[in-house]
């Protein structure tokens, strides 16, 4: 009897302990707190998760805003870019005498039969059939037609073109003819001093252009024959013209 009383007591020892250890207490709040704890993770998670995506709108919206406000400042940009960079053409004519009317080229020979150039000026700014189109590197061509407001730019290098030249270095005369792409001078006589390198002038002949404009280089001198004949290299990139002067006379 005493015996199974001790044992009694001794069982009802343990379980307390067993209950009001640190450890037992700690593991019950777990297992209870567990349930909770995974329903508020959820919640949060879940709410974060449509705060993640209402932000990824946002975000989307900004970012869609900012690539339209980079491509309004490049554009901007550009333009910015062009005007210095027509100013900065147009600044090298400012001692030009009121002689010339600096006009810009609106549009070339879409059939490039013809080499020609239209530009904006015409019989409203003085111009006329005739005039030498110029610039400060050399001769451009002559007006063969003048609008009110426009008028055509024969090119030098046009196959119809024809200007009176003279040798720089060795006076030597002749005439240089466009040949489509190119120019081409024939000299008067088949025995020349001409060198390449030698400078082409206007020689003042002709009543179009004045004595003294630069048109090209000597590239290559052929002689022999009647003539002799040498290719010029033009003084005039025509294939970037953009503005040119028009020498009123």
């Amino acid at each position: 009897m005493v015996r199974r009383y001790l044992v009694s007591i001794l069982l009802a020892v343990i379980v307390a302990a067993v209950f009001l250890s640190p450890v037992f207490i700690t593991i019950s709040r777990m297992v209870f707190l567990f349930p909770s704890r995974i329903v508020s993770v959820t919640y949060h998670s879940i709410s974060d998760f449509f705060l993640f995506l209402l932000r990824a709108k946002e975000f989307e919206q900004e970012n869609r805003q900012l690539k339209k406000h980079i491509t309004e400042l490049e554009l901007e940009n550009s333009l910015l870019k062009a005007e210095l960079s027509e100013f900065e053409r147009l600044k090298k004519y400012k001692s030009i005498s009121s002689r010339f009317i600096i006009s810009r080229i609106i549009a070339r020979d879409p059939t490039n039969w013809f080499k020609v150039a239209f530009v904006d000026a015409g019989v409203n700014q003085g111009i006329r059939a005739g005039m030498p189109v110029l610039l400060p590197e050399g001769v451009v061509g002559r007006i063969i037609e003048a609008g009110p407001g426009s008028s055509t730019v024969l090119l030098a290098i046009d196959s119809s073109s024809k200007i009176s030249v003279i040798i720089s270095e060795t006076r030597e005369l002749g005439i240089v003819e466009g040949t489509g792409k190119g120019l081409i001078m024939k000299f008067f006589s088949g025995d020349v001093d001409a060198q390449p390198g030698n400078i082409v002038l206007t020689s003042g002949l002709g009543g179009v252009f004045p004595k003294g404009l630069e048109v090209g280089r000597i590239a290559n001198v052929n002689p022999g024959g009647l003539v002799a004949t040498a290719e010029i290299t033009p003084s005039v990139e025509f294939n970037k013209l953009e503005e040119v002067l028009i020498l009123i006379k």
